[in-house]
This record gives structure tokens, C-alpha cells and sequence, in this order.
């Protein structure tokens, strides 16, 4: 699970604007609301969102014009993104370019180093795992060096991006040889400083790209052509689809959650539900542009899943995150999975399935949540965070395997086939459908309980200090959520 876009969220509250939008008092009417929150909030997100089009729409018009005339310029094109990937960091982010810098040279000089003497030498010696320490340690330490922890904010997500960009092309680059020998100082900068993620994500991997902007193949000219207006205005409806879907989730978590909650916000619950909705928003609101940024940096909109709908895939790559499958969770890995889709994606293939076979699931379930807190740097809400949804969602898997092979029924955390023969109690039964009723139940109410302890509006807290009040949410909720999961270890190992 990951919570990296909403440090780039907080830094633009800095402005008189949007500072306004956030102190807006909950008992001002609706004509109040939409002065002093709603157009600070579109004046910000038009400010915001243009920066990402106008440079990745300018970045996909230049690769295929230089792809038109020099058609095996493969240089050009990584010249290219690091030119609009660089004006793009300028123009959203005004502080800290020094730590990106000396973290992309390190990590490069450390890989360089690594295949060079330590390939073929016979040594018990893992090159990802080197690059794993290294990155991390010089994150961590990164930080704590920094005097600013608003500058360190300001550029937290643009490090872990980073980070996983490099990590990938260890573990991608330490047996594919061929892959090996296209990296050059020149593609490994192009990768790093692309413009379609290197703000806001999301992770691809460095063939992904090194192929998304190559023509397709397997397209004959005449029916590219013939195709080629109802193409591009999909891929048109799909970038506007996405900027107008962040647009609304920005104005849901500055404005319309506050305001809809002010009569009944006399109840502890509900001002947790109102903070945790609040954040869970604000990342949607990130995941989206996030998305809009990368179809508009893809300069090639002829692709087969094109022609499917004029909707987003699912299987898309652009695909950053699914609100719904968050917010009516049949299970917590449901919320893993779909909180954010390409982070969900690198931990599984780089840390899950490396670190399964050696060491067991368990072990691995453990290091794929330690290294996801450990990317978001000296974060210790999120630590705990982080640690809790990984209990919740061992125990809450062990249970309801349990249950299903005790009642034969399909209740299982993954939804069955609808033709299923290995249990007895179809997913229509009446017993099936209580029993994932109370597990979707339980799952809303940590989604409140483990969201509750962030605010989308507020600054890095001072965590270096280890305020005690950080935890001040789940102590006002009596730390519901963590007595229940001690209830549901034992109840396990009771049935």
C-alpha cells in the first residue's frame, strides 16, 4: 500500500489560495463554501493540472515528429524526455533538485560499479539487494540531513519514484543481458527524468519504457490510417475523462466532505470517517492526474485495447488506481491491490516473488511491507499504518480460508467463480452473503480507523520528535481497530 502522491498535495496549500480553501469553517453556506473553497480549489487545480498536459502533450508531439524524421533516433527520443522531464520538475517543484540529483548519480555509478566487477565472479552476491541497502540508506539518511521538512516533503514522492525506477532496473538488469545493453548514461536518464511520472508516478519499468512509444506492430498503414481520428479522439476523451475526474475528487476532499458532515460532525466517528474520506480523495485526486499525465505523454494512441471502449482498460498501463474497488472492499487486499495499481505491481514482482522462495510467504508478506514503509522515508504513521494493514490482512486471509473449508462455503477473501465446484455454499447463499457482508462491514471500518490518522491538508508532522500526538486520532477512537485485531487472531486459532 502506498501514500507517496499526497506529499506533493500538501505543498501547493502554501498559497493565500488554497491556505483559504483549507480554514474554510464548516458552518458556511453553500454560497460561502463555493467562494472561499471551491474557486481557490479549480483556480489551483488549473494551475496544477496544465503544468502536467501542456509538457507531456508538447513531450508526445516532439517524439513523434522526431520519430517521423529520424526513425531509429533512439537518442533523440531519451534526449527528449530528459529535456521536458527537467522542465516539468522546474515548473511543479521549487526546492531540494540537489537530493534528486545525487540520489539518480549514486544509484547509476552503484549499478555501473556493480555489473562491472561483480558479474560472472561466482560470489553469493545479489546485485538488487546492494542497490536495495544503498537506496534506502541514502533516502533515510537524506532526510535526515535535510534542515526543512517542508522542502523534504515537497520532493518526498519524486525520491521514491526514483528509487523504485532504479530498484526495477537492478533486478531487471542483473541476468537480461540484452537489456543490459541498452542501458547507457543517456536511456538511464531518459528513463529517470521522464515526464510522464517522474512528479507523480506511476513506476513502469524501463522496457515498458523504452516500448511504449514505439510504433506498434502488427498494424498495416491503410488501416492505421483509416483508424487513426477515432483513435486519437478516444485518447483525447480518455486524457479529459481523467483531469475532470481529479478535478471533482479535489473539490470532494477540500470542500464537499466538510460540508456535508458539518451537521452531524458532533460524533467522533464521523469526524474520523470525514478525515479518513478526506485523504482516501486526495490520493484519488493524485492517482488520476497521475494517470491523465501519462496518456498524455503516450505519443502513440495506436494500440489494440484502444478499440475496446472508449473507457480506460483495466488492464491498461496507465492505470493508477480504482475508487471503487477501495471504497466497497470485498476484502483489505482488495484495498492493497487497487489503492495504487503499479506500486501494488513493483512489490509484488521485485520484493514479494523474490523474497518468497527463500524465506517462505510469511517472511516475504513481512519484507514487502517493510520495504513499502521504508520507501516512504522516516514516516512513522505510516510505519504503523502500514504494519496494522499488513496484520489485518494476514489474519482476515487465515480466517476466512479457515471458514471456507470448515463450511464449505465461498468466503473466501477472493471472490469465486460463479461456477464454482470446490465448495458446497454458493456466493449467493444466504450464509455466504452475511458472512462477506460482516468482512465488507469490518473492512469500511478500518478503511475509517486506519485512514483517520492522516490529514490530505497538513504538512509532514514532526515525526522526528515523535510527537505524541500523532497518534491523537486512534487514541479519541480508543484504539478500536487494533483490540479487534487481537480479537480476530484469537478467534483464528479458536475455530
Amino acid at each position: 500500500m502506498d501514500y507517496y502522491y499526497d506529499d506533493y498535495y500538501d505543498e501547493y496549500y502554501d498559497h493565500p489560495d488554497q491556505a483559504a480553501a483549507r480554514l474554510f469553517h464548516r458552518d458556511l453556506s453553500i454560497e460561502e463554501t463555493i467562494k472561499n473553497c471551491v474557486h481557490p480549489s479549480l483556480r489551483f487545480a488549473t494551475q496544477y493540472i496544465t503544468n502536467f498536459i501542456a509538457i507531456n502533450l508538447l513531450f508526445s508531439v516532439l517524439v513523434l515528429i522526431v520519430r517521423k524524421v529520424f526513425p531509429t533516433a533512439q537518442r533523440s527520443l531519451h534526449l527528449l524526455s530528459c529535456v521536458c522531464g527537467a522542465a516539468l520538475v522546474y515548473r511543479v517543484i521549487d526546492h531540494g533538485f540537489y537530493h534528486f540529483l545525487q540520489l539518480a548519480v549514486s544509484l547509476y555509478a552503484v549499478q555501473w560499479t556493480l555489473h562491472r566487477w561483480l558479474t560472472g565472479t561466482g560470489r553469493y552476491i545479489k546485485t538488487p539487494f546492494i542497490v536495495i541497502a544503498y537506496g534506502i540508506g541514502n533516502l533515510l539518511v537524506s532526510e535526515l540531513l535535510e534542515p526543512s521538512p517542508e522542502t523534504w516533503n515537497r520532493i518526498r514522492g519524486t525520491q521514491m519514484i526514483l528509487l523504485m525506477k532504479a530498484l526495477s532496473l537492478a533486478f531487471d538488469t542483473d541476468d537480461n543481458h540484452s537489456l543490459r545493453s541498452q542501458l547507457t548514461v543517456l536511456s538511464y536518464s531518459g528513463y529517470i527524468l521522464c515526464p510522464a511520472n517522474i512528479v507523480l508516478g506511476p513506476w513502469i519499468s524501463f522496457n515498458d519504457y523504452l516500448t511504449i512509444w514505439k510504433p506498434p506492430a502488427g498494424i498495416e498503414p491503410k488501416q492505421c490510417r483509416s483508424s487513426s481520428g477515432r483513435r486519437m479522439l478516444i485518447h483525447v476523451f480518455r486524457i479529459v475523462t481523467s483531469a475532470l475526474m481529479a478535478v471533482g475528487f479535489l473539490l470532494t476532499s477540500n470542500c464537499m466532505i466538510d460540508y456535508l458532515l458539518a451537521p452531524i460532525n458532533s460524533w467522533k466517528w464521523v469526524r474520523a470517517y470525514g478525515r479518513a474520506l478526506s485523504f482516501r480523495t486526495s490520493h484519488y485526486f493524485i492517482g488520476y492526474l497521475s494517470q491523465c499525465s501519462m496518456m498524455a505523454a503516450a505519443a502513440d494512441w495506436h494500440r489494440a485495447e484502444d478499440e475496446r471502449s472508449i473507457m480506460l482498460p483495466v488492464s491498461s498501463l496507465y492505470r493508477i488506481t480504482s475508487p471503487m474497488a477501495v471504497e466497497f472492499p470485498r476484502s483489505l487486499v482488495q484495498v492493497v491491490t487497487a489503492w495504487n495499481i503499479p506500486m501494488h505491481l513493483w512489490l509484488k514482482r521485485y520484493i514479494f516473488r523474490t523474497t518468497k522462495r527463500p524465506f517462505g510467504t510469511g517472511t516475504a508478506i513481512a519484507l514487502t511491507y517493510i520495504i513499502s514503509s521504508l520507501l516512504h522515508g522516516l514516516h512513522y504513521r505510516l510505519w504503523i499504518t502500514l504494519l496494522t494493514i499488513g496484520s489485518w490482512t494476514f489474519v482476515e486471509h487465515e480466517v476466512r480460508k479457515k471458514l471456507a473449508t470448515i463450511y464449505s462455503a465461498c468466503v473466501l477473501v477472493g471472490k469465486c467463480p460463479s461456477s464454482c465446484t470446490v465448495h458446497q455454499h454458493k456466493s449467493n447463499s444466504v450464509f455466504c452473503t452475511v458472512i462477506n457482508m460482516l468482512f465488507f462491514a469490518l473492512n469500511i471500518f478500518n478503511l475509517i480507523y486506519l485512514g483517520c490518522i492522516f490529514e490530505s491538508s497538513e504538512g509532514p508532522p514532526d515525526e522526528v520528535q515523535q510527537d505524541k500526538s500523532m497518534f491523537g486520532p486512534w487514541t479519541e477512537l480508543n484504539y478500536a481497530s487494533h483490540w479487534l485485531l487481537v480479537f480476530a487472531y484469537l478467534f483464528y486459532f479458536v475455530i
